[in-house]
């Protein structure tokens, strides 16, 4: 019995170290929609583009219902084209983003407004120096707290 739950436990515990393959399936929703990633406490991601613009607006993605509501949202799209962009609703990092954005533009990125059925999408993408970006929390803080950006 204690043998048992010994190999149980070093089971568990290489699962647990095996790293993780990126998947083959899943870049589609079962709704046939295109899914994003949510963001998360230390999320890192170097991006090739930003787009910013009303949720309802990104129509080929998998876009929330309540994110829907909340109004202006940012997809950032990593380097990789097969990783799924983030999806960015928090208010800390929208304004922030917006902000360094319009740096970005001031010093010459490749800015353009993408013009859908229903209103405008913000769209800036970069040719090289792709800014890296890190999103963190509080480990202590409460579940809601704001997000610091870091930009490298």
């Amino acid at each position: 019995m204690i043998e048992a739950m010994i190999m149980i436990a070093i089971m568990a515990l290489l699962g647990a170290t095996k790293k993780a393959k990126m998947p083959v399936f899943g870049q589609m929703t079962l709704t046939g929609e295109k899914a994003l990633d949510w963001m998360k406490n230390e999320t890192a991601i170097t991006t090739r583009k930003i787009e910013m613009g009303a949720a309802a607006l990104f129509g080929d993605w998998n876009m929330p219902d309540w994110a829907k509501e909340k109004g202006i949202v940012a997809l950032l799209y990593p380097i990789d084209e097969w990783a799924n962009p983030v999806l960015v609703t928090q208010k800390s990092i929208l304004r922030v983003l917006e902000a360094k954005c319009a740096e970005w533009e001031a010093a010459g990125a490749a800015v353009t407004v993408m013009k859908v059925q229903l209103g405008q999408i913000a769209v800036i993408e970069f040719e090289e120096n792709h800014p890296r970006m890190e999103f963190l929390r509080p480990a202590d803080g409460p579940t809601y707290a704001p997000y610091r950006v870091v930009f490298e």
